[in-house]
Order: structure tokens, then sequence, then C-alpha cells
């Protein structure tokens, strides 16, 4: 991938269960005091957010989604969750990477769900796109070996660099990392998105599209033409509203619910 120019602009998306550091890596991605310590049970974002910082020569456009399997959560809430993310996504031309966040110390059989329910809002194909990212990487590095006995997780490592498939993060202050090597730690993350972006623009396109993104895309379109003063929030939000009430939504987002419901029904059953 060598002589390859990178993008000038790097869209990720942060997926994965609620409570696993998604917030926490976002703000290590921004440069922000992480003001949580520990992960959490509970869900820190009750939102789609967007942010955006410069990193070099390149800028990181950085969503963070809400958690999945989240139960507290209504049915149109749930279904507000999975559209805004789609819209936030759309808006800036679909996302290079979905950073899929773990813990370290964790493998369950949510996060497995959790991972099963990303790859169906988003299609097979964001395999491609997929980078794992575990947090708590001042206590504990999961070896490349030990990340391909997790079979969920093995479809998203390269085969030939299995090692740039998988990535982590310690956003607190710990001993074992701090000071130079927190930022090197967003560096190196950084050259793993953009082998993984050579990569797929080489044999397919660099950004991931689907169904879903493509019609949010058409509909943010006609929006700017018929609404030229909105601002990109005006524009994401009736995204959004045109999804959920079901104008433009059916059958994508009343699918993507069911499969979460269904889940969030088994792991109740489980728990």
């Amino acid at each position: 991938m060598s002589g390859t120019l990178p993008e000038p602009k790097l869209t990720i998306m942060l997926v994965g269960l609620t409570g696993v550091g998604k917030t926490s890596v976002m703000n290590t991605l921004l440069g922000i005091e992480d003001q949580k310590h520990g992960p959490s049970p509970n869900s820190q974002t009750t939102e789609c957010k967007m942010a955006k910082v410069q990193h070099g020569d390149q800028e990181l456009v950085i969503i963070d989604t809400t958690g999945v399997l989240n139960n507290k959560k209504s049915e149109e809430e749930v279904k507000k969750d999975i559209v805004e993310s789609i819209a936030h996504a759309a808006l800036d031309g679909g996302p290079h990477v979905f950073l899929l966040v773990m813990r370290s110390d964790s493998c369950s059989d949510e996060d497995k769900k959790a991972v099963e329910i990303i790859q169906e809002i988003f299609g097979d194909g964001s395999k491609d796109y997929t980078l794992v990212l575990f947090t708590r990487g001042g206590e504990y590095v999961p070896t490349h070996e030990e990340v391909e006995e997790i079979k969920f997780l093995k479809k998203f490592l390269d085969k030939d660099h299995p090692r740039r498939s998988f990535h982590s993060f310690e956003n607190n202050d710990c001993k074992n990392v701090k000071g130079e090597e927190k930022e090197k730690q967003v560096s190196d993350l950084v050259e793993k998105i953009n082998y993984m972006v050579a990569k797929n623009r080489k044999r397919n396109r660099s950004r991931y599209t689907s169904k879903m993104l493509e019609k949010a895309q058409e509909i943010q379109k006609e929006m700017e033409m018929s609404e030229p003063n909105d601002t990109k929030a005006d524009i994401v939000c009736k995204t959004v509203e045109k999804f959920v009430t079901g104008v433009v939504g059916e059958p994508w987002v009343g699918l993507v619910f069911g499969i979460v419901k269904s889940a969030m029904k088994k792991v109740d059953k489980y728990a």
C-alpha cells in the first residue's frame, strides 16, 4: 500500500455494546480529557454525536453511536438511534471505517450479538470496513492469536496482516499509558485505518455504502435543494424524521429494529 496518498478526511463510526467505552474512545481521538474512569454498565451516549479534529494532514470525522442492546429505550427511540447514525454517516459521504469497540478483558455472548446486529444494520459487506478496537489497553492487550480464537471476530482480520485489523486503547490515565504514549496509540490507530482504506480503495471503494446509506444521501440532497438555508443538523433531523415516520423507512428500519428487538429478548432470557 506504500505510495498511496491517504484520504484528506477519515470518517470513523464507533459501534458496539452499551458501556464498553465508545464515548471515552471519542474523547481520546479528540484529545479531550476523559472524566469517566472505568467501564460503565450504563450507556454514556444517549444520542448519536459527531465531532471533528485535525490529526496531522488529515481531518478525523468521528461519529459516536448509542450502544446496541439498550433495554431502557422504547421502540421509537431505538429506531431513531439507528437512523440517526445512518443519517450522520450519509451526510459525510459514508464511513471509511466502523470501529467495533470492545473491552479487552471481556468477550461475551452480548458482544457476539452486538456484532450480528451491526452487520444486519449495515450489511455483511461492512466486515471489510471494520476494525476492532479494544479498550482498557493499559491493563491488557490481546495478541492476534487470541483474537483469532474469538470466532465472531475472526472475519474482521486481514489474512496477510492480522495485527492491522485490531488495536488497543487506554482512555484513562494509568501508569502504563500516559502522555506521549496516549498520542502514539491514536497515531497507530489512524495508520491502521489508512491501511484499510487504501486496501478497500484498491479492490472496491474507500468508503462504505449500503442501500440505506444511499437512500439517506438521496433524501439529504433533496433537502439541500428544497431548503438551501438549512444547517447540517436540520438536514440530519429531517432525514431521521422521514425514515422513522415510515415515509421511506420501510423495509430497512423496520427490519433492523425487529432484529434488535429479537436480540434483546434473547439476552434478557439468558441474563
